[in-house]
């Protein structure tokens, strides 16, 4: 056990012992066999096991670059696979379902660099005893289940409450013993192998960037394909002309999926295929939230690379050692004559680089600025109901209570429909596609809850509170219903909570615009 101890933590060795059991257990629960037997067929198929081929050859590629460069060792390993089962296994998911463009992966960098990410590696950092772990595992589990169930239902409100208390208490406890250790032993956290095992998730998320971007660029080409058509030789030239025209780049096949109709759908042959290709090129060349910062980006990443060569060529000019030690930092000093000169305009390309480059920040803001302006005027409307709607969203909306539902959520759901349909349509070339997308989703939301409703945008204005508490008391009685779901108040309930997820999700993509 001490061994055991050494290489992971008790916190670690606890959750172990209870997921083992938890899987011995489940494997005889016939429900979880037959679950079983019909994912892993899906998990093990052809395309998925290439799929583990290359990410484990890349793994391992970067791994061993990591350990060439005497960042990686055996003692890290544990790390690495916990990274693998429990970050990277899910980031792949994720990608399936959401990676559309360059947002995505910008976004995930700035999660990943964010100080709750220190806070969680600090507390994590030291545990309990290992009986106190065993105990405290699958009572936060436990507990963590009650408060998911006493969060679905109004009538469990006050659990919910005491539940926010506990997790509350325990979060300070965990605070304060991070804290003890750090004052009582501040070496046993301040210290390089402490600095690896911080900078491991981020170096390996990094590195395995081209992974996950090859998996969301290998998956939208697949749902692209599946929709050609034309006979097996035209189909197969439509496809190297998709290819042609989008090559490595996420955005553009992501453009031709989003533009099917005007795109796959009605291409029979390879011409109409270059034809209607053509035209999508026009349409995202007038694209002004994708365009409109290209050019300050594009300075700032030669910027970056002008830096980084300059700073590698001095190293390189006034030093004889390998890439290993140079990577480390560990050479010495050399000045012939020739490389000397080289040094010298390696040094004024320093200069340069990180003086364009602070020009280049300015220039970027000054345009983001200006293009923000732009949509915060062109969006206003827009921006005004999602943030009036925001304001009045409540942890339980009021199912029950048809004029508080009506006043608080109805309303605003029918005129934010008609905005987003509006704004759509007029600012598509003004947004970019992540912001584009982003009211679409809203869009779909409201669609749904306005649908369930089930009155028309035309008659809606002609209601007031009374009316549609009747209409809601009627529509309730005619609806089918069982013991305990009424189907009209379950879709409706069902599509208010799906549209305030989304309305919160409007207000962090678009919080600089508030």
């Amino acid at each position: 056990m001490s061994e055991l101890q050494n290489i992971f933590n008790n916190r670690e060795i606890a959750i172990s012992i209870w997921v083992a059991l938890a899987v011995i257990i489940s494997i005889f629960i016939k429900p979880v066999k037959q679950f079983l037997n019909s994912v892993i067929p899906i998990l093990f198929c052809h395309k998925f096991v290439v799929f583990y081929v290359v990410f484990l050859f890349h793994l391992c590629l970067m791994t061993y670059f990591l350990y060439a460069i005497g960042f990686w060792s055996i003692s890290l390993l544990k790390d690495t696979i916990f990274w693998v089962l429990f970050i990277e296994l899910p980031l792949f998911v994720k990608t399936i379902e959401k990676a559309k463009d360059n947002h995505f992966f910008t976004k995930l960098i700035k999660d990943n660099l964010a100080i709750a990410v220190i806070i969680e590696f600090v507390i994590n950092f030291w545990t309990f005893g290992l009986i106190a772990e065993i105990i405290i595992v699958p009572v936060t589990v436990f507990i963590g289940l009650l408060y998911a169930l006493a969060a679905r239902e109004q009538k469990y409100w006050k659990v919910k409450q005491l539940f926010d208390w506990i997790f509350v208490a325990f979060g300070f406890v965990l605070i304060i013993n991070s804290g003890k250790h750090l004052y009582e032993n501040p070496m046993g956290f301040f210290n390089l192998r402490t600095l690896k095992e911080f900078l491991l998730p981020l170096l390996l998320l990094l590195l395995n960037l081209p992974v996950i971007y090859g998996l969301a660029l290998y998956n939208t080409y697949e749902q692209v394909f599946i929709r050609v058509k034309g006979n097996k030789t035209e189909n197969i030239k439509m496809k190297w002309s998709i290819i042609k025209f989008s090559g490595i780049y996420l955005s553009k096949i992501t453009a031709i999926h989003n533009n099917l109709l005007y795109t796959t759908v009605i291409s029979l042959t390879d011409n109409d295929m270059k034809e209607n290709l053509k035209k999508l090129k026009n349409k995202l060349s007038m694209q002004i939230g994708d365009n409109y910062m290209k050019r300050a980006n594009y300075y700032i990443l030669w910027c970056i690379i002008g830096f980084l060569i300059s700073i590698l060529g001095i190293v390189i000019c006034n030093s004889q050692v390998s890439l290993k030690d140079l990577i480390a930092f560990n050479f010495t000093m050399d000045i012939p004559r020739v490389k000397e000169i080289i040094t010298y305009i390696c040094s004024t390309g320093v200069v340069f680089s990180f003086c364009f480059f602070i020009y280049s920040l300015g220039f970027r803001k000054k345009k983001n600025e200006e293009i923000s302006q732009v949509k915060k005027y062109a969006l206003h409307n827009l921006l005004y109901l999602i943030k009036r709607q925001y304001d009045v969203l409540q942890e339980f909306p009021p199912i029950d209570k048809p004029k508080e539902l009506f006043v608080q959520y109805v309303m605003n759901a029918y005129e934010l429909k008609i905005e987003c349909d509006k704004d759509i349509a007029s600012f598509e070339n003004l947004l970019a596609s992540w912001e584009l997308d982003t009211i679409r989703q809203l869009y779909t939301s409201v669609s749904k809850v306005v649908f369930s409703i089930g009155i028309d945008e035309t008659e809606i204005s002609r209601y007031t509170m009374e009316e549609f508490n009747i209409y809601y008391s009627e529509k309730k009685g005619a609806a089918p219903q069982n013991e305990q779901i009424n189907v009209f108040v379950h879709d409706v309930q069902k599509g208010i909570e799906k549209y305030s997820d989304q309305i919160k999700l409007c207000v962090e993509e678009f919080k600089r615009y508030f």
